[in-house]
């Protein structure tokens, strides 16, 4: 039985303004169904957005893999609001881990396949980061959430470090020993 990663990195290349990662979207399956028989999975481009609540698919993924409506439900959009197809699938995250059910809506999507929303992305840690505004882009994601990030601390003892008193300085060291 080979191990999934629970943990993914993507090193972009310069700043990017849109996150946009490999997945798959498959049938939804459970673990002891998919043991069985091995649903197929579209490769999609996603997007990554922390300001859609749920995931997005387009009409092209949901007819290729063959999804049937479960409903229909209202959504709000750039565009102001509509209704629009309700499915459940499968997500197959970068690093082979499988979200099951997800419940997504169709959707009009740009230069993408999959709009990955918050119930996704609040299922872990998610980080992204630009160190030293050189180089570019990293986007971090592990489920379960492992830690806390707060750059808070970090940015306190940098100002200390730079612009504080000598006592403030040793406080700091001593601290850090």
């Amino acid at each position: 039985m080979s191990m999934v990663q629970r943990a993914f990195t993507v090193r972009y290349s310069g700043r990017v303004r849109v996150l946009k990662t490999e997945v798959g979207v498959s049938l939804p399956v459970t673990h002891d169904q998919a043991a069985v028989e091995s649903p197929s999975v579209r490769p999609c481009i996603a997007v990554w957005d922390t300001g859609a609540t749920g995931t997005v698919i387009t009409k092209q993924v949901a007819d290729e893999i063959g999804l049937k409506p479960i409903g229909v439900t209202k959504v709000y959009h750039a565009q102001g609001e509509g209704l629009t197809n309700e499915y459940l699938v499968n997500v197959a995250l970068p690093n082979g881990l499988i979200i099951h059910p997800v419940r997504v809506t169709e959707g009009a999507l740009a230069g993408c396949d999959v709009l990955i929303g918050m119930e996704i992305i609040a299922l872990g840690d998610f980080a992204v980061t630009n160190a030293n505004g050189q180089g570019g882009t990293t986007l971090s994601f592990c489920i379960p959430s492992v830690e806390e990030i707060d750059f808070v601390p970090r940015s306190q003892e940098d100002m200390i470090q730079k612009t504080g008193n000598r006592a403030a300085r040793r406080t700091l060291h001593k601290k850090r020993r």
